[in-house]
């Protein structure tokens, strides 16, 4: 049993036809979904299928399962609509390609330093390091005005899957190449301009927080 991943085709997409596989209590698993679930630090997408909202999208026991507010009338074998919240999707690839090149950016400046984890989703994207002392205030000052210009210049964001491992997308933006497969804009001019927050959650690790300040409004 395995559900299509309509996202990874089109990540504009908002509403989709699917068959119901499996209800379990609160729980939905779709033959198809648009829904993207909590992995590689994006948090899982919310909406609505069948009428009933969906609080979260996660990957459990490697099926993607959609949580509810509540028990669905709906059962194994039926047709459903759904459709995901696309203004906090939205949010969610502005952020997310922003952050890829806050990275870039931040790395340029400092030196590959390493990633120890992250996490986005509609509000913010926090991305946290393994650095000994401050991250000077100079410094990530910089950064932020240089994503803001790479942001403002118009960078197509090109997806693709590797050749040899089907399952492995490869993500490139300008100079920035990464593997990850998450949502992400078509274009850096979409995500408008972003601010930087520094935190220290522990000794050892500096915490940088993206947001967004300025949106662009198709």
């Amino acid at each position: 049993m395995e559900t299509i991943k309509l996202y990874n085709f089109d990540h504009y997409l908002r509403q989709f036809e699917a068959k119901v596989l499996v209800v379990d209590g609160q729980k939905v698993i779709l033959d198809r979904t648009l829904f993207y679930p909590e992995s590689g630090g994006q948090t899982g997408d919310t909406g609505v299928i069948g009428g009933v909202k969906v609080t979260n999208t996660k990957i459990e026991e490697g099926l993607i399962v959609h949580h509810l507010e509540k028990t669905p009338s709906i059962k194994a074998g039926d047709s459903v609509l759904g459709e995901i919240d696309w203004e906090r999707r939205y949010r969610i690839m502005k952020l997310h390609t922003a952050a890829h090149i806050m990275e870039h950016f931040l790395w340029l400046r400092l030196g590959k330093i390493e990633r120890k984890g992250s996490l986005v989703d509609e509000g913010k994207d926090r991305a946290d390091y393994a650095y000994e002392g401050a991250l000077r205030q100079e410094a990530l000052k910089t950064v932020e005005e240089d994503t803001n210009r790479f942001l403002s210049e118009g960078h197509e964001v090109l997806i693709a899957l590797d050749s040899d491992r089907p399952w492995i997308r490869h993500w490139r933006c300008g100079p920035v190449e990464m593997l990850c497969a998450g949502t992400h804009v078509k274009n850096t001019s979409e995500v408008g301009r972003i601010r930087l927050k520094r935190k220290n959650p522990g000794r050892g690790t500096e915490r940088v927080e993206t947001y967004l300040i300025e949106e662009y409004q198709p």
